[in-house]
C-alpha cells in the first residue's frame, strides 16, 4: 500500500515539474519561515531576559522622593531622605527580607597613570555583591573590614579594568578616584546587562564601601537602596513593610504613592515574559500564514490530480475498491507533499542558524542570543505542518472519494 502510494506520488509530481516546483517551494518556504520566526523569536526572548538579569535577579530597588500627601502637620512637597544607616536596620524590624544595600551614586573622574575617565562610583555595602551580581572574576569585593575601617578600596568593572590597565593585571594597584588613591581589591566577572536604573552599566563603574564614599564626599542621604525578599511571592508584602517602616521613621502617609518610588524587578520581569512571548507567538503567525501559502498550493495542486486521475477512479471504484481507500490514497500523496517539503525547509533552517552561530558575538548575535532548534520550536512547527497538510490534503481527498464510477468512466 505504501509502495503504491509513494508511486503514484512520484508519477504525480514528475509529469508536472514546473508545477511540482512551485507547490513544494511553497511548503519549503513555509516551513522555513515558520522554524526560523520561532526560533528566532524564543532565541531573542531568552537573551534579552538573561541580560535583564545581569542587573540582579527578584530584587527591588527604591527610589527616596517626595511626599505628595499632607502627613500629621506636614505640608505635601516634603523631602524623604533615608540615611545608610536607617536602610542598614531595616532587616531588624521588617522580616522576610533576605538581602539589603544602601547604595551612594556619583560621577568621579578615574584615572591610572595617562588614563582618565570619568565613570560612576557606586557606595555600596558586601549584600550588594549577590544581589547585583557584580561576582569578582578576579581578587574580591567588598567585605565588612573594609566597610568598619572605611577603607580606601574599590572593585571595578571589567571594561573599565580594561580601559585602565590594557592587558595588565588591576588587581593590588592603585587607582584616583578624585585623586584620592584607592586599592583595587578586585575585577568584576564579565556580564551582560541590558538595563541600569542609574548610572553607567556595572561593566564601567568602580564600588566602593558606602561608608568611605559618606566620609570622603560628605553624603549623607543615599541615593536608593536595594532589598531582596527570603521568598520572591511575598515581594508586595514586603515591600509594603519597608514602606510602613520608613513612614513612621521619617514621618510620612505609609499610603503615599509618590514618597517612596519602587521598581520591583519580579513584576517587571512578568511583564517582560508576557511581551516576548506574545512577541514569539505573533511571529509563529505569521509564519503559519506563510505556510498556509503553501498548503493552498498542495491543495491546488492535488485537485489538478484528481481531476487527471478520474477515470482512474473510476475504475478502481467499478471493480470494488472502497470510497475510504481512495480517499486515505490522495489524502496520503498530500500529505506526503507536506512533509517532504518540511523536511527541506527544516534542513534550510538548520543550516541558516548554524551560519548565525559562526558570526562573532558581538552586536546582532548579542541582541539575538543563541538560536538554537529546541524540540519545544521543533513539535510546534511539526504540529503547524500537520495543521496545514490534513486541512490542504482533506479537500481534495473527498472530492476524489465522491467521485461518481459512472460518470467518470464517460470521460
Amino acid at each position: 500500500m505504501f509502495g503504491t502510494l509513494v508511486r503514484n506520488l512520484v508519477r504525480d509530481l514528475v509529469r508536472q515539474p514546473m508545477r511540482t516546483l512551485l507547490t513544494l517551494s511553497g511548503v519549503v518556504w513555509g516551513t522555513f519561515s515558520v522554524v526560523l520566526l520561532i526560533t528566532f523569536g524564543d532565541s531573542v526572548s531568552k537573551a534579552q531576559m538573561k541580560q535583564f538579569h545581569g542587573m540582579g535577579q527578584g530584587i527591588v530597588l527604591v527610589f527616596p522622593s517626595q511626599t505628595t500627601l499632607p502627613w500629621q502637620g506636614f505640608v505635601k512637597g516634603k523631602p524623604v531622605r533615608v540615611t545608610p544607616e536607617m536602610v542598614e536596620a531595616i532587616p531588624d524590624k521588617v522580616p522576610g527580607l533576605d538581602l539589603i544595600s544602601p547604595e551612594f551614586i556619583g560621577s568621579r573622574l578615574i584615572s591610572y597613570g595617562r588614563q582618565q575617565f570619568r565613570n560612576t562610583v557606586r557606595g555600596i555595602n558586601p549584600p550588594f555583591e549577590l544581589m547585583r551580581n557584580t561576582i569578582a572574576a578576579e581578587g574580591r569585593f567588598i567585605n565588612p573590614q573594609d566597610m568598619e575601617s572605611r577603607k580606601r578600596v574599590c572593585m571595578i568593572g571589567d571594561v573599565l579594568a580594561s580601559d585602565l590597565f590594557g592587558s595588565d593585571k588591576p588587581v593590588g594597584r592603585t587607582i584616583l578616584i578624585d585623586n584620592v588613591p584607592f586599592l583595587v581589591v578586585g575585577v568584576m566577572r564579565p556580564k551582560k546587562q541590558n538595563s541600569n536604573y542609574n548610572g553607567q552599566r556595572d561593566e564601567r563603574c568602580a564600588f566602593i564601601p558606602w561608608t568611605t564614599f559618606g566620609s570622603l564626599y560628605g553624603t549623607k542621604y543615599v541615593s536608593n537602596f536595594i532589598f531582596r525578599p527570603q521568598d520572591p511571592n511575598q515581594t508586595k508584602a514586603v515591600t509594603e513593610g519597608v514602606k510602613r517602616h520608613l513612614a513612621k521613621l521619617i514621618g510620612f502617609d505609609p499610603a503615599d504613592p509618590d514618597a517612596l518610588a519602587v521598581w520591583d524587578t519580579m513584576e517587571f520581569e512578568k511583564q517582560i515574559s508576557v511581551f516576548f512571548l506574545a512577541f514569539t507567538l505573533f511571529l509563529g503567525l505569521i509564519g503559519s500564514f506563510t505556510l498556509l501559502v503553501g498548503g493552498v498550493g498542495v491543495a491546488s495542486i492535488m485537485r489538478v490530480v484528481v481531476d487527471e486521475r478520474t477515470r482512474e477512479i473510476g475504475v478502481k471504484l467499478a471493480v470494488g475498491a472502497r470510497r475510504r481507500t481512495i480517499l486515505w490514497q490522495f489524502f496520503g500523496e498530500s500529505i506526503m507533499i507536506m512533509l517532504f517539503g518540511g523536511a527541506i525547509g527544516f534542513g534550510l533552517s538548520a543550516a541558516v542558524i548554524r551560519a548565525v552561530h559562526a558570526l562573532p558575538q558581538k552586536g546582532f548575535t548579542e541582541f539575538i542570543g543563541s538560536p538554537t532548534l529546541n524540540p519545544l520550536v521543533i513539535a510546534a512547527t511539526v504540529l503547524i505542518l500537520l495543521t496545514i497538510g490534513v486541512i490542504a490534503g482533506m479537500i481534495p481527498a473527498k472530492s476524489a472519494a465522491s467521485t461518481d464510477p459512472i460518470e467518470a468512466l464517460k470521460k
